[in-house]
């Protein structure tokens, strides 16, 4: 699937929404793409590109002597899903989700041991 190059609505075009998924969240004005309407995330909780990740999965492959295969298995996996490259709508959150499961999933390391090298 291709990417959209995402372009933001004017600023008369935006729409008021939650600030967060939080239930006592305030509302605000969002920009949304005008090609396949994906709302801009606005909130603390901002994606980071892909540089991000694979520098946490280098401290932790210090730490836990991870071989090249499983850090190679860990980047496949970040590069197959698409919060990674489009930044517009993703949050960090879902981001931190992939990430741990990746790791998880090749290195068994418990949840706990990566969050705490994710800030």
């Amino acid at each position: 699937m291709a990417l959209c190059l995402h372009e933001s609505c004017g600023i008369e075009d935006r729409v008021w929404l939650p600030e967060s998924c939080s239930l006592k969240s305030d509302v605000s004005l969002h920009h949304w793409c005008i090609h396949c309407g994906v709302v801009k995330n606005i909130s603390d909780d901002r994606s980071k590109k892909m540089g991000y990740w694979t520098n946490v999965l280098s401290r932790i492959a210090k730490c836990f002597s991870l071989t090249q295969s499983q850090k190679r298995l860990v980047v496949k996996e970040l590069e197959s899903h698409e919060c990674f490259d489009d930044l517009y709508g993703t949050t960090g959150s879902v981001q931190k989700e992939v990430f741990v499961k990746a790791i998880r999933k090749y290195c068994g390391l418990h949840e706990i041991i990566i969050d705490s090298y994710v800030h």
